[in-house]
């Protein structure tokens, strides 16, 4: 393995520097200016050979990551194929396929959380330096990396499920692991294309260097004219210490529980914690296509059809968002454009608190605590579903109007417009907070900081999970609505106090209000004094 470039040698590409500090100190004897210049030397050999060595150890672990995703995914998917092509049902009474079900969840779970670490590696630190620091280009980068990324959750779910239904099952999962196997090597080797391509990828500041707070003007946040009030200040966020782990379990735990407690506290006292934690907040929400979401959509009688068109609806108009979002950088910035698309998002999201009142909706949690009536389900199973054609259409509406037997579609397809719809503003937001993040976090920190970033998100999906256990039944799904609701509206609170912070102002136009303001406010005193 080819190490990183290293660093121009000292005597070399600083040598017309050397001879004026030489001449500085021509006093001083030849034998001192020597064992300086020779201690001199060392010191920055040390200094660069540790930020070789880090940068090596970042580089290392976004190829075992990588490796251990695609190792896991495959896995999963043969263990998946062993059940649906071998009857192994008989075998232990059952117990061997429960292992192998069990086996492929643990598997699944395990690339998650590579492809997290992969993740922040490539999208959250490479990219800024490959970009190097310019805003426009890394706009445009963060952009095409969403596209991509929706594009394959467009292309990838079709694909498997029109070979599931029109081969076997068991082709869909071996196909799956098949391509899952051959990506890897074509990843692994863009990977280190990439590495190789751009030579500051390999070079890192110093973390001797104390981190100061970000101030917003010197990452491009503070807009022209705005009457903020920012102060410089010179504290010294806390970074993760370079020691060595104790060799027993406990100093292990010891250290890793140190190093948790650091992470968080960098991750609390950084100048864009309100934009963090919104962005956090957007994932405790049921109001996404997500495994959820589907299962009430079967519940009101949706069938499998519908829903994927409208996973792909919703996937277009993330890849809408995230061509609008560069321009919209461009016009109006970078903070202004993230609340605007928060407040898109919250007001398409409106229509699914609507949905719930709306005919066809079976909200009804008095009736689910007091342990009266019954749950309403019009799909008896995931099996079974209901054709979209025995409906009649609304050619006006685009909504079904009830069936024969008089349940009507409107709250379900309220729902899902407004869960599509939002999916322009959620992805804009999303952008916007990420590069926010990008530009303000020191380069040492975006490894500890992106990280808790990672364990906040799925903190606030885990709450979202243990919310759908306490409340399972598609009666007390409108609970749920709201409780996500909510919490996308904190999410733009807490934005809307970073924008305050860093703007001076929240509305996008103060200057005109107060000119009115205040021409209205004199014209009342001359009238007064008249």
């Amino acid at each position: 393995m080819r190490l990183p470039p290293r660093s121009p040698d000292f005597s070399s590409s600083n040598f017309f520097l050397w001879e004026i500090f030489k001449s500085r100190f021509s006093k001083t004897k030849p034998r001192d200016i020597h064992e300086l210049k020779e201690g001199i030397r060392n010191a920055s050999g040390l200094v660069s050979d540790e930020m070789r060595l880090k940068t090596l150890l970042e580089y290392c672990a976004a190829r075992t990551t990588l490796t251990i995703t695609n190792g896991a995914v495959a896995l999963s998917a043969a263990c998946l194929f062993i059940i649906q092509h071998w009857a192994i049902s008989q075998i232990w009474n059952g117990t061997l396929r429960m292992l192998i079900i069990v086996l492929a969840f643990l598997l699944s779970t395990v690339s998650v959380l590579a492809q997290t670490g992969t993740k922040i590696v490539l999208t959250k630190d490479w990219v800024v330096v490959m970009c190097n620091n310019e805003r426009d280009k890394l706009a445009d980068m963060n952009a095409w990396l969403l596209r991509i990324n929706l594009a394959a959750r467009i292309l990838s779910p079709l694909i498997a499920g029109l070979l599931m239904r029109l081969v076997s099952v068991s082709a869909g999962c071996l196909l799956i692991a098949v391509w899952t196997l051959c990506s890897w090597g074509v990843e692994f080797w863009l990977l280190n294309v990439v590495y190789r391509s751009v030579p500051a990828l390999a070079v890192k500041k110093s973390t001797d260097i104390a981190l100061e707070t970000v101030h917003p003007s010197s990452v491009g946040l503070l807009e022209p004219g705005s009457t903020a009030k920012l102060e410089h200040t010179t504290e010294v966020l806390p970074r993760v210490a370079n020691t060595v782990p104790d060799k027993n379990c406990c100093g292990k735990f010891g250290s890793v529980l140190t190093a948790t407690i650091v992470g968080w506290r960098s991750y609390y006292r950084q100048p864009v914690l309100p934009a963090a934690l919104s962005l956090a907040l957007l994932y405790l929400t049921v109001l996404d296509f997500h495994g959820i979401t589907t299962g009430y959509a079967f519940s009101q009688g949706l069938p499998a059809d519908v829903l994927a068109i409208a996973r792909g609806v919703g996937a277009l108009m993330g890849i809408i968002g995230s061509v609008i979002y560069p321009f919209s950088r461009s016009k109006i910035g970078l903070v202004r454009t993230g609340l605007i698309s928060l407040f898109l998002e919250l007001l398409c999201l409106a229509l699914c608190i609507l949905s719930i009142w709306l005919p066809g909706s079976h909200f009804d949690p008095i009736g689910y605590f007091s342990g009266s009536g019954s749950t309403p389900i019009i799909n008896q199973s995931l099996n079974t579903t209901v054709d979209i054609l025995e409906n009649s259409i609304n050619l006006d509406t685009g909504i079904p109007e009830a069936n024969h037997s008089g349940y009507s579609y409107c709250s379900i397809w309220t729902f899902l417009l407004g869960v599509i719809l939002a999916r322009c503003g959620l992805y804009m937001a999303d952008l916007s907070i990420t590069q926010i993040m990008q530009e303000s976090i020191a380069e040492h920190e975006r490894g500890v900081v992106n990280g808790v970033q990672s364990s906040a998100n799925r903190l606030l999906s885990m709450i979202k999970d243990l919310l759908v256990i306490v409340l399972p039944d598609p009666r007390t799904f409108g609970l749920l609505i709201i409780i996500s609701w909510l919490s996308i509206l904190s999410g733009f609170l807490s934005y809307s106090v970073y924008s305050r912070r860093i703007r001076g102002h929240i509305l996008p136009f103060h200057r005109q209000f107060s000119t009115i303001f205040l021409r209205n406010a004199s014209s009342d005193e001359h009238d007064n004094i008249d």
